[in-house]
């Protein structure tokens, strides 16, 4: 561990455990909130997988996971040592802050503009995912133009728990965890390391990473509690240059590497001062370091050979008091300090080295007020203001409204209304090739309006629609050689899901579908990545104490790629695809689970990125045992 910062909160840690996100109760949402909320007190859109929906899904990789969540775009490149990002109602994969208990892990100093990579997350990891759409910068300062995603690891249950997990399948793949997790009297913890090796499920993409998680929680009296928690994922993949036309058309077989490293910590006390007051004092910092590697893309005119050695901290405190009777009328007001932090050392290679080193630093000073209050017994109104003063840009004043109408008994309508920004990241100002630092911050201003319906006990069914404005988008002017603010892009459409479970609960069945209209303003171009439609189901059936069963079913439309497989950037429309997967849960024991699963039952052929061919069908059988 080479940041001291870092060192210094992980002692904390283990002296003083210290960080809560909230109890993990059902149906109550952390994200997109100052306090923890029932979602009938809360009119944002939301999306959230809990533990029993991750197990039945069943995957080894994040991406697939969200992929089943409406609204949701996954751009994969390639195999899974390729880059994966999300869209949020058709936004750009950078204008989606990722946060792990709460702590964001973008990186503003990757070649992408802060876009993270799913991968860098393991799902045996997760307790709960939570999605919160719309602009959220009236909740979290800069970045989060589309929305929010929040992975929620793993929570003890009274008692102690011990589970060692392990898998293996086709093409080298294999994987391996063990978790500890316990709760007795004012006290829990929660201790797990896991590993995966994709193997080469793809031609030239491969990933290997490894995950240590650490949390303590203590509540020395009913007025306060302390919590703490570490995070260390590292590892390194490989796999063809993005754009480089991949196995089927790369004119060269020399690959990306990437070795990374991404630590976070947090800690966090809180105060209930009285019955209508608590405070909530918490500090965070995440850093990632990595090391990239790039052969180019052959013939190399466009994109020769280039490198980076890069280093990114964030590191934020805030100071949270919630007043009143959640429920009734309460609010939320603070203060936040972010300090941020990166340097890169890096070459472009066109005959000689051209260096392309860069370093930046901004703090950010922020207060906010956010206002509830359940008007009635059928009406919920909601407002925050957020003020974000950086000492490198002008200050930011943004807000977000909403309202949630019971209209009858079975019938709720949601409205919601943000705005949003988004700092020019420090690969977009600092670049000694491409940078400018005259880049304006890039805006979102939305809107959407929702309706959820239980029309019975067990049958829910909901539609959202949604409209975006994008403006101020940086853009790489190849005249100007130059990154600048030019684009608008306007997106809009609707999310619509569907539930059912049988009376007993041992069959549940989930339906999803996602229409994204993206219009360029003024530009004949279209944006990659990104489909119009996307739907999908799964299903689940507990047949007995012994055996489960479950399988999902998704399919995603026609979607563009571009490539510089011949030197010249060329436009492709990928064709759609479905794919099927299916999965066996055998309890053998109390203590012990096996499950065998097939991905792409039907073997399908589909690219997700233009000569980048999808994984075939794909076998593996996991073990899982508990004492």
């Amino acid at each position: 561990m080479k940041h001291p910062a870092i060192l210094g909160l992980a002692i904390m840690s283990i002296a003083n455990p210290s960080y809560v996100i909230a109890q993990e109760q059902e149906h109550v949402i952390v994200t997109g909130v100052y306090s923890p909320l029932a979602t009938d007190y809360l009119s944002a859109s939301v999306s959230v997988l809990d533990r029993q929906q991750l197990t039945q899904l069943n995957k080894t990789r994040l991406p697939d996971i969200l992929q089943t969540i409406p609204g949701l775009l996954i751009e994969q490149q390639g195999g899974p040592g390729g880059l994966t990002a999300v869209s949020i109602r058709g936004g750009e994969s950078n204008y989606t802050v990722v946060m792990v208990d709460g702590v964001a892990l973008n990186d503003p100093g990757n070649t992408r503009g802060g876009s993270f990579d799913l991968s860098n997350i393991d799902v045996d990891s997760i307790e709960r995912i939570e999605v919160v759409k719309g602009p959220q910068s009236a909740i979290y300062g800069s970045d989060a133009l589309s929305g929010v995603i929040n992975i929620i690891t793993r929570r003890p249950e009274e008692g102690h728990q011990t589970n060692i997990t392990a898998g293996l399948g086709e093409e080298g793949y294999q994987k391996l965890g063990f978790s500890a997790l316990g709760k007795t009297g004012n006290m829990s913890y929660t201790i797990q390391m896991r590993g995966q090796n994709s193997g080469e499920t793809v031609k030239g993409s491969e990933s290997d990473h490894r995950e240590l998680q650490a949390r303590m929680e203590w509540q020395p009296s009913a007025q306060h509690s302390l919590a703490a928690s570490y995070r260390l994922f590292s590892g390194e993949r490989s796999t063809y240059p993005e754009q480089s036309g991949g196995p089927e058309h790369a004119q060269s077989d020399a690959l990306d590497t990437t070795d990374y490293d991404d630590e976070s910590a947090a800690i966090t006390w809180q105060y209930h001062i009285t019955q209508n007051w608590r405070s909530q004092l918490q500090a965070t910092v995440f850093n990632r370091e990595e090391q990239y590697e790039s052969p180019g893309i052959a013939p190399y005119a466009a994109v020769p050979a280039n490198g980076a050695d890069s280093d990114f901290t964030r590191s934020q405190i805030s100071w949270t008091n919630t007043l009143g009777q959640i429920g009734r009328y309460w609010a939320n007001l603070g203060v936040v300090h972010r300090s941020e932090e990166g340097d890169s050392e890096g070459y472009l290679n066109v005959g000689v080295l051209m260096p392309t080193d860069f370093s930046l630093e901004r703090d950010i000073n922020s207060a906010f007020v956010d206002l509830n209050g359940q008007v009635n017994e059928r009406l919920l109104l909601q407002g925050s203001w957020r003020y974000d003063d950086s000492d490198q840009f002008d200050s930011e004043s943004t807000f977000k409204i909403g309202l949630r109408w019971q209209l009858i008994d079975s019938i709720s309508l949601s409205a919601n209304a943000g705005e949003g920004y988004k700092l020019p990241s420090f690969f977009a100002l600092g670049h000694p090739l491409v940078g400018n630092p005259d880049l304006l911050p890039e805006r979102a201003d939305s809107w959407d309006l929702g309706m959820d319906w239980q029309i019975s006990s067990q049958w829910n069914t909901g539609l959202t629609y949604f409209s975006n404005e994008f403006t101020d988008l940086i853009d790489f002017d190849a005249e100007l050689f130059t990154n600048v603010n030019r684009k608008q892009i306007d997106t809009s459409g609707a999310e619509w899901k569907l539930q059912w479970s049988s009376p007993n609960n041992h069959v549940q069945f989930h339906a999803h579908a996602t229409y994204t209209d993206i219009d360029v303003i003024n530009e004949n171009s279209v944006l990659t990545g990104r489909p119009d439609w996307q739907a999908g189901t799964s299903l689940s059936w507990a047949l007995n104490n012994t055996w489960r069963f479950a399988g999902d079913l998704q399919w995603v439309g026609e979607q563009y790629a571009t490539s510089q497989h011949t030197g010249d950037v060329s436009l492709h429309e990928l064709d759609a695809y479905t794919t099927l997967a299916a999965s066996a849960f055998y309890t053998v024991t109390e203590q012990l689970e096996l499950n065998l699963a097939v991905e792409n039952m039907l073997d399908e052929e589909y690219q997700t990125a233009y000569g980048f061919p999808a994984p075939g069908r794909l076998m593996r059988l996991a073990m899982s045992f508990q004492f």
